[in-house]
Formats: C-alpha cells, structure tokens, sequence
C-alpha cells in the first residue's frame, strides 16, 4: 500500500487492509452544496407519426369484481409475529431488503413516522452504492455521478463476483469517473458526520489509484492494492458531510458506506431495495466477503420483501421457486444467524383490460380477450403460502401484504381508493399507498413496543 499526503494535526483518512495508515487534512470547514457538473447526453430523438388510435384501459366493475372473488376461494392467514429483543445495547437496529417496492424508500419514511420519529432520529448504519438507479431513494442530501458508473447486481447472477449487503456493486474502470456524494440530512445543512468508511474493492490488476476530497479541501491520491475487501475509513476532529471520489487510474467497485454521525440515533433503519431484484440476490452472497468488508451485521430486525419479480416470470413454477427460497434463506441465515426475520410477500397485482378506439373513442376497433382479473392474484397468494412454509424452517415469520389490502382483488379496490393507493400499471402503489402499507405492517408487528425496548445511547 502507498499513499502521499501531509501529516499534519487534523481531519485524516485511514486506509486500512490488514494495516493502518493515516492521510491528514488541515483547514476546517463547513459543507458547501453541491453544484453537479453538465453531463451531455447523447443519442437522436425519434420522431413517430401521430396515431389515429388510443387504448382505453379498464378495470373490473363491483359486480365482475366480487363475483371472480368469490369464484376462487383461498386464504394465507398471517403468521403470528414473534421477535426476539435487541442483539446490542444500543439502539433498536432494523434491516429491510427488498424489490422496487423497498426501493423507493416511502415505507421506511412512513414506518419511521408510524413509532414517532422524524429522520434525524432513525439514522442509517449501512447506505448502499445505488445512486443512480432510476427508482431508487437514499438517506442524503444529494450526489453527483459521472454517466461512468455501472451497477453489477447479485440477484442477476451474470457475473462470478463477491457482494456485500448492498447485493450490487458499482463499477468503473474509465478515469476521471466522479461520485460526488453529500450525506447531510435533508432537513438541514449541518455537518453530522464524524466518521464514513468507503467498502470497495479494485477490479483491474495492478493497483487503483482514487482521488478523495472532503469538503472542499485539496484533493489526496490514494493507491489501493489489495483486490478484495478494503475500507477506507475517514475520521476527524471536526464533522464533515461532502465526500468527493475519482478514479485516477485502474478499476474500483464499490459496495457501500458504512455513516457514523455525531448525534444519537433512536433506532437504526437501512434500507436495501433494487428495482427488478428477487431473492435470488441471496444465493451469491459469502458470508466470509461480508466479515471482511466490517459490514454491520447486528441487525435486531431484517424484513425480506420479495416475491413481485418471482411472479413476473410465466409460467410460475412453485417447486422451483420454492428450492430458491429455501437455498437463500439458507445463505442468509449463515451471515444472520440471530437477527428476527419477517418474510413480506408480494402486494396484490391486477390486470387491465385493453380496448382500441379510434381517436375520441368514436369507434371501436379491437378489443382484448376478457383476462383473468385474478391471475397474478393467485401467483401472489402461492408466493405468499410458500414463503410462510420456507420461512418456519429457518425462523422467518411471514406477512401477507396481499392479505392487508383485502386479499386476491385488492389491488382493484385499492386503485379505486380515494386518493388511489394503487398505481396505474396495478403493480406498484402510490405514494399513499405505501404509507398506508407501512402504517398496518407497523400495526400488526407491535413495531413501536419493538422499538422502544431500549433506551438511545
């Protein structure tokens, strides 16, 4: 390992492998906004002609409704919920991985809310390397990210790599790549952090060399040799908030950013959610790669939210879905042997009815065959029975998010609802819908008793 820089009294970094090393920096200040650099964008704009057409969607009326309800007949009772108390004596520590459904963020904001807390209370110990990732919220103020990024994902099981809890990595080989990242609260624009470890790794042979600037300060090189599992820790005398990161030659794969921040948290809430990802993301993952990035792993509570994209793929097959759940469960209970676990099955999903008019709907063109409202209906309540099954083998209790929005065809009633809680691909929910989802998740597993077993430190 080399590194260059001043040793002076100071904010420093420490890069630390199997040794420690110190980089100093002098002149304490207050975090700047950050202003991102121009990015040009590429590619033509394509013209189409105007059609003479337009698709009308509809939905089931009451009637068709009730009546398709009660031609299927099924039921996943809930899973009495039984978690253990605090691993630590710190505050209260819950993990939620999970789909696009996680990834937005709007269930843990209202789940925060729901046990009487606001965001500088329920801190982040873990923020994944998502910036970028359309459909993705984090726990910062802002970041800026060079178009030279790419995100390897665990769940897609392309390529041979280590993953951390992240279960997705951030790649670039392409110099001068900047991830400029501002980890203030949203709420205000004060220095919080007195701590932040940066879990990478480097991708090309021979060794990386980044370019680390905090807060404005000159900018310091540091050359990193070892291939798997490194951090680099900054600390300092002073709290700081902007961390800027360029690759100056080589290739770096990030995994995350383990945050420690000067004021006293209530609870610990990470999120993990990737738009797209299944649980197969936990076949891959080695407990032996996580040890060695120092990741927390002391979580009291982990939520599991999985099961849309499973059902995505037709014809659905339950045994082999099944044989996926089991192995990585299995996988996740070799890194959290001790933590709760709960199992949120997928949400209800619906099915529109397509119809072509010509334009102003004056006539009729084509209509599709009537579907089965239902379909993926009954894909989610098999997902759901299965993962209750899976789950009692390896301490897992489950919640059939499905159930709390009325059952199969739920997803109708609540497209329906006033505001809607359902969004119009009758995939997703509204932002309403979500905190609505977070208030009866929050209900049902006696989250704030949960949480406040414990004093804050």
């Amino acid at each position: 390992m080399k590194f260059k820089g001043l040793l002076i009294l100071g904010l420093f970094l420490v890069f630390q492998v199997n040794s420690q090393e110190v980089i100093r920096f002098q002149d304490f200040s207050q975090s700047s906004d950050l202003v991102c650099p121009p990015i040009k964008k590429t590619g033509f704009k394509l013209y189409q002609n105007a059609s003479n057409t337009e698709d009308i969607n509809s939905l089931p009326d009451d009637e068709t409704l009730e009546s398709i309800k009660k031609a299927y007949q099924g039921n996943v009772n809930q899973l009495p919920v039984e978690f253990t108390s605090h691993q630590n004596s710190g505050p209260y520590k819950i993990g939620i991985w999970g789909d696009s459904h996680a990834a937005a963020n709007f269930m843990t904001e209202e789940l925060i809310r729901f046990i009487g807390l606001d965001a500088d209370q329920a801190l982040p110990t873990f923020i994944p390397p998502s910036m970028g990732r359309p459909g993705v919220r984090l726990p910062i103020r802002k970041f800026c990210q060079s178009p030279t990024w790419q995100m390897n994902y665990a769940f897609t099981g392309v390529n041979n790599e280590h993953y951390g809890p992240a279960l997705l990595k951030l790649n670039t080989n392409i110099p001068d790549s900047y991830l400029w990242i501002d980890f203030r609260s949203k709420n205000n624009n004060m220095n919080q952090l007195k701590q932040l470890n940066i879990l990478f790794s480097k991708t090309k042979k021979g060794s990386a060399k980044l370019g680390i600037q905090i807060d404005g300060r000159p900018e310091k090189m540091i050359e990193i040799n070892n291939s798997l599992a490194s951090y680099l820790s900054i600390q300092g005398d002073s709290l700081f908030g902007v961390i800027k990161i360029r690759l100056i030659e080589g290739g770096v794969s990030i995994d995350g950013f383990v945050p420690i921040y000067d004021i006293k948290a209530q609870v610990y809430v990470d999120t993990f959610g990737i738009p797209g990802a299944t649980i197969k993301g936990w076949q891959g993952i080695q407990k032996s790669y996580i040890d060695s990035l120092k990741a927390p792993t002391d979580y009291d509570l982990i939520i599991l939210e999985y099961g849309t994209n499973e059902g995505s793929h037709l014809p659905f097959n339950s045994t082999l879905y099944q044989q996926l759940l089991r192995e990585s469960l299995l996988n996740f209970r070799s890194i959290y042997p001790s933590s709760s676990c709960l199992l949120m099955g997928p949400t209800d999903r619906g099915i529109w009815h397509k119809k072509t008019y010509t334009k102003g709907k004056k006539k009729l063109i084509k209509a599709e065959p009537m579907p089965d409202f239902l379909m993926y209906s009954k894909i989610h309540q098999e997902i759901t029975q299965i993962q209750k099954d899976v789950g009692q083998d390896f301490a897992c209790s489950s919640w059939s998010w499905q159930e709390a929005m009325g059952g199969p065809g739920g997803a109708y009633t609540w497209i329906k609802h006033t505001p809607p809680l359902m969004a119009k691909d009758l995939i997703h929910l509204t932002v309403q819908g979500y905190q609505e989802t977070a208030r009866k998740l929050g209900s049902d597993i006696k989250l704030p008793a949960l949480i406040h077993l414990k004093e804050p430190e």
